[in-house]
């Protein structure tokens, strides 16, 4: 049964993840023409929904452009309690990004990546990426990488990785480990599938000044 998605979100989310609408097929087991259909008409079944949800990390809803309900208003003798929590919450958030301004203001971090999959080197890669922000790599018929970089007060970098491994026309996850890594220090992980592939990740992440 076709329902409708809002066209707008779906591209929006793709073009933010810098995906092609192939790519998006791709990850979402989804046909090339059904990704067409859905950015262009807005038409797809419940089973689209779900799968570009699951990609793109949201909820049904929020594809289908379902508004969410709006909260019930306090009553009069406390509004402007409502209203002065929110202040003060901000004035606290102005106030840690003072104390943590290298926190606050995300730079740029370079991942010197290399990889290898059952003892045979795939290649080696070079990201650069905003602090926070994921850097990806895709082997075809082999793996799907991603890393997002995030700096610690003390200097040193952690790494969030997902690792994926080519299932048919899909990616299963692997692993989701987290690894703290210093600055121009290579770090290296090694994971190993259900299927028994085994795979070895060596990140070498530097710091860049802005």
């Amino acid at each position: 049964m076709d329902m409708q998605i809002d066209p707008k979100r779906v591209r929006a989310e793709r073009e933010r993840r810098v995906w092609s609408q192939e790519h998006l097929a791709e990850v979402s087991g989804l046909a090339l023409r059904t990704i067409q259909r859905v950015e262009s008409t807005g038409n797809g079944s419940y089973e689209t929904v779900k799968a570009l949800a699951a990609v793109f990390e949201c909820d049904v809803d929020a594809l289908r452009g379902v508004p969410m309900p709006a909260a019930p208003q306090p009553p009069p003798t406390q509004s402007r309690l409502k209203r002065w929590i929110p202040a003060a919450a901000a004035a606290v958030a102005v106030a840690i990004g003072v104390l943590f301004g290298s926190v606050a203001h995300a730079g740029q971090v370079m991942l010197d990546v290399a990889l290898t999959v059952n003892e045979k080197q795939s290649g080696k890669h070079q990201l650069i990426t905003a602090e926070g922000n994921d850097a990806e790599i895709v082997l075809e018929g082999q793996m799907r990488l991603i890393v997002t970089p995030r700096v610690n007060a003390d200097g040193n970098i952690m790494l969030s990785i997902q690792l994926f491994e080519a299932d048919g026309e899909k990616f299963t996850l692997v692993s989701e480990p987290k690894i703290l890594a210093n600055d121009n220090q290579p770090v290296i992980v090694d994971l190993t599938s259900e299927k028994g592939s085994v795979f070895r990740i060596a990140i070498t992440p530097h710091k860049l000044k802005t």
